[in-house]
């Protein structure tokens, strides 16, 4: 008895076969839809910015490829749109659309393996162990688009076998292959073009099956020559199905910001460096069984992908699949079948290894919990494959008890690795500080206290964060709050929102106001108080009754006052300091403006020193109070902070603040508040920056 051949006890009966498959995709979808608002416990901004992009399909927006975040395949975020339309539109939807995803994922791993190795007892091996596994569970909770990728994948993989059958004639010494019907290899190319539109990894994973061909044509030759046929098919209708995609990306290549990103340690190993690569691939091997992913973001830091007893059988596993590939027939005495079945699943599932896990050994391990998920189909067939290998020789040495015996030390060691799973995940992991940091709960909590008022605290919010942009925590808000409530993101550590309605002041305790605001928000009464758990990055938020408007904020007469395109204008301005200043010294520079309207497109404040040469020495560009939560009459302050050069001479620099887009770059013009060019107080004439002060550089 081999592992390759089938044991008596492999003779299951279908309506047994279909119970364990239903039981094991229970337990399965229990772990990955259980608490799916409290774990992970909060939201980060790619799950909310996946919701957000999610909610505007419904409104009719539709691109074959979204830019946010770095740039993103749509089809996660259009399986979310549907589920958004029993739903709503709430970050919920998302998550629950991974879930969805994750729980197929086990019920096609049963099949692909069930197709491909005729096995039913390895194919319900593999699914338990994914079902289970603290991988599989966690990749299923994350509203993230990668877990569509191996679903994709898998379901070709599985189609594709569906299209052939082999034909063995007992005078042959090998089988031959006999396509069945070619639409199975149809649908094989649309799912596997529709993989390109899942995730990055796609566009490794798609080669598993032309070199697939390949290894069969050499370790079983004359096999599979009428198969080439039926893989060109799939081939070629999955180019067409990923053909728009290709083509947005070949003319936008700026849209693949990640790329450039990811494949530094190939750009070096190519320029002669190749440290960096081979510590990649060093430590990309070991994170199967030794040492994986270190960010708390997809793991617990260092917490391989399989436990001891599991990484035991991955190797047992791996050894029976190399055998496997080169194990000759003997047509006298045995059926080839089982033979070239195993044989090609094992050549199947070790490319897909190989390919899934080829983007950590690039990279590197850090978030590689996400990148090498193209592997997850094939990982877990491995230690079951290790399994019924035991089993077969436990049946040679001890009979029919000895499978049995190894099925249930195999059932127990899962039930270990979902014991394992629900401690590692939903307390350890879920309750860790960098956890709750990286799925900002400090701002899920601050929002659950808004919610709670009501109407009591009005519709009005000013909330500091040190990530106030419009796909940051603005997007975390946008799906998890009312519509009708108005929220102003900015970071107090560099700036002051002043609504033009009366509102509530929020900052956290890592982004405290800057000193020079002390003076506005001292007088301001504290209604509340969130207090965080003590260990937590933020352990406290405070909440102001932030009145309306600011006396400080007066208007000058309209003659002084510098208009900036048709979006703000120019209120005040203060150095400090403001008279004589050092080499190496700090300046600070305190800016006042009105909002006029709230532009389409981002903008950014600049504030520069110029020598009397009319060289630049010193800059900062920045805007604190983003563009997407200005609200017209609202006023701000901003503070620029210019560090002069060590080395600068004496003499005297002007400070000249001004506004660019971010898009073009392209400043905008300073009028009159009548449209004329500016000329400020002291006539000096630049129509798009402003002089607001000069300073005078002492020497050493």
């Amino acid at each position: 008895m081999t592992a390759v051949e089938q044991p008596a006890t492999s003779a299951l009966p279908r309506s047994t076969e279909l119970i364990l498959l239903v039981l094991v995709v229970l337990v399965g979808g229990l772990l990955r839809f259980s608490a799916l608002d409290s774990a992970p416990p909060g939201l980060t901004h790619d799950e909310a910015d996946h919701a957000l992009d999610a909610s505007r399909v419904l409104e009719g927006i539709t691109p074959v490829y979204f830019t946010v975040g770095y740039g993103r395949e749509p089809l996660y975020d259009y399986a979310t749109s549907l589920l958004m339309r029993v739903t709503g539109p709430d970050f919920l939807a998302s998550r629950l659309t991974a879930a969805f995803f994750g729980t197929l994922l086990i019920a096609l791993v049963f099949g692909c393996v069930r197709v491909w190795t005729g096995n039913p007892w390895l194919a319900l091996a593999t699914a338990a162990a994914l079902a289970v596994s603290f991988w599989g569970v966690s990749t299923s909770r994350q509203a993230l688009r990668s877990i569509t990728l191996p679903v994709f994948f898998t379901a070709a993989a599985l189609t594709f076998r569906l299209g052939f059958k082999l034909k063995h004639e007992p005078e042959n010494e090998r089988p031959s292959i006999e396509l069945i019907r070619r639409w199975w290899f149809l649908l094989a190319g649309v799912l596997l073009g529709a993989s390109f539109y899942t995730y990055l990894g796609a566009r490794i994973m798609w080669a598993v099956f032309p070199a697939l061909l390949v290894a069969l044509a050499f370790i079983r030759p004359g096999s599979v020559r009428r198969l080439w046929p039926g893989l060109l098919i799939m081939l070629v209708v999955a180019g067409l199905v990923a053909a728009p995609l290709g083509w947005y990306l070949l003319t936008n290549p700026a849209a693949e910001v990640r790329i450039s990103q990811l494949s530094s340690p190939l750009t070096d190993f190519l320029a002669g460096d190749p440290d960096q690569l081979l510590e990649n691939v060093r430590l990309g091997l070991a994170m199967v069984t030794f040492n994986g992913d270190d960010l708390w973001l997809y793991n617990i830091p260092g917490r391989p992908l399989l436990s001891p007893v599991m990484s035991l059988l991955f190797y047992m596993g791996l050894a029976i699949s190399l055998r496997d590939l080169f194990r000759r027939y003997q047509p006298t005495n045995q059926n080839p079948r089982p033979i070239f079945n195993m044989s090609s699943s094992s050549a199947l599932m070790l490319l897909t290894l190989a390919a899934g896990l080829a983007p950590a050994l690039i990279v590197g391990i850090g978030g590689s919990n996400v990148r090498v998920i193209g592997a997850q189909p094939a990982l877990y067939y491995f230690p079951a494959l290790g399994a019924i290998g035991l089993a077969g020789w436990a049946r040679r040495q001890v009979g029919a008890k000895g499978p049995i015996f190894i099925g249930g030390s195999y059932v127990i060691a899962l039930s270990a690795v979902m014991i394992g799973t629900i401690q590692a995940y939903f307390v350890t992991w879920n309750n860790a500080r960098d956890v709750r940091v990286a799925y900002h709960t400090t701002l899920v909590e601050t929002l659950e206290v808004i919610e709670s008022r009501g109407d009591e605290w009005g519709q009005d919010f000013v909330i500091s964060s040190i990530t106030p942009g419009r796909f940051h925590d603005a997007a975390i808000a946008q799906m998890t709050m009312p519509d009708d409530l108005r929220f102003r993101w900015f970071d107090a550590r560099s700036s002051l929102v002043f609504p033009l309605d009366p509102s509530i002041l929020i900052y956290p305790e890592i982004t405290p106001p800057a000193p020079r605001f002390s003076f506005y928000i001292e007088p301001v009464p504290l209604l509340e108080q969130l207090e965080l758990r003590p260990d937590d990055f933020n352990r406290v938020v405070n909440f102001y009754q932030w009145p309306r408007g600011s006396p400080a904020l007066g208007p000058d007469p309209r003659a002084n006052q510098a208009y900036f395109g048709d979006v703000l204008v120019s209120v005040g301005h203060l150095s400090f300091p403001s008279v004589l200043v050092n080499p190496g010294d700090l300046i600070e520079v305190l800016s006042i403006w009105s909002i006029l309207n709230v532009p389409e497109q981002d903008l950014v404040l600049f504030t520069h020193a110029i020598d009397e040469g009319g060289t630049l020495v010193a800059q900062e560009d920045v805007l604190s109070y983003p563009t997407h939560s200005w609200q017209i009459n609202d006023a701000f302050m901003q503070i620029h902070r210019l560090r002069l050069p060590e080395t600068l001479p004496p003499g005297t620099l002007q400070i000249r603040i001004g506004v660019y887009r971010v898009d073009t770059l392209n400043r905008l013009p300073i009028t009159t508040w009548d449209g004329l060019d500016y000329a400020g107080p002291d006539a000096t004439i630049q129509t798009d920056s402003l002089l607001i002060d000069t300073i005078e550089v002492g020497g050493p």
